[in-house]
């Protein structure tokens, strides 16, 4: 495979804590920057973002470059673009709204080989180095290795979240506090004590049954005290506009400030 040894999987069982950042941006040198600066993967959005799965797929390239580990956000529950992503090397996949049992076993098959999974072979994939020469050993390997997380953004899925957390094969849980914020007529009030609670149904559904809950820094009930409070291990921090957003403000302002001095 291409992806860097340790495999994420690996750092996240290894390391006390793991950090990713979101990138949006069809840009090779923002992956790059990331990784040299020192995050241990980049979440490649192929939801929100304007990403297809060629972009995805020189995105990796990008990352394997910087030694950084990049997962995908696939734009929804369909088997087709996981298994792209994870051919193009991708080190998982986090699939969207995932509202209940069914969603996400179908998930947990299409990142695995027969008979773990559904997810199709093939021997010339980017992953496989473009043509291996041991498929047992690399099919193998790979849905050993391939991470599959869950994004809990809406009412149902908190409802039935007992039920998601408990797919075998299901690596973590992220929660998706703006959607339900806006979904419940918060406008986005991603600290508004009903977001609270369903963000500590969701949290006590994954340690009842041991799995990781990314915390996301941008929405995460109670910062990052709340975070560490909790003992966090996986923590994905900001997107690629907002980090760039806000250093250009800030550069403008300490311009202007300087200019008037």
């Amino acid at each position: 495979m291409l992806l860097r040894k340790p495999s994420l999987r690996a750092r996240i069982a290894q390391e006390p804590r793991v950090v990713g950042t979101m990138i949006q941006f069809d840009c090779a040198e923002i992956v790059e920057i990331a990784g040299l600066a020192g995050y241990d993967f980049v979440m490649l959005d192929a939801e929100h973002g304007a990403l297809d799965i060629g972009a995805v797929a020189r995105l990796i390239r990008a990352a394997d470059a910087a030694g950084v580990a990049a997962m995908v956000r696939v734009p929804d529950h369909g088997a087709s673009f996981i298994q792209r992503a994870l051919d193009a090397g991708a080190a998982g996949v986090l699939v969207p709204r995932v509202r209940d049992r069914i969603q996400a076993e179908s998930a947990v098959r299409a990142a695995r080989f027969g008979p773990l999974g559904e997810r199709g072979a093939c021997a010339t994939s980017r992953a496989a180095g473009h043509w291996t020469p041991d498929w047992a050993a690399f099919a193998r390997d790979a849905s050993a290795d391939a991470l599959v997380w869950v994004l809990v953004e809406d009412p149902d899925g908190v409802e039935r979240i007992a039920q998601i957390a408990g797919v075998e094969g299901l690596d973590a849980l992220l929660f998706g506090a703006l959607d339900l914020a806006q979904t419940l007529g918060l406008d986005g009030d991603v600290q508004h004590p009903r977001v609270k609670a369903l963000f500590d149904t969701v949290h006590t559904a994954a340690q009842a049954r041991g799995l990781p809950l990314v915390a996301v820094t941008a929405s995460e009930p109670g910062g990052m005290p709340g975070a560490v409070e909790r003992g966090a291990r996986i923590v994905l921090d900001g997107f690629d506009a907002q980090i760039i957003s806000a250093a250009y403000r800030e550069r403008l302002q300490r311009l202007r400030q300087g200019l008037r001095a």
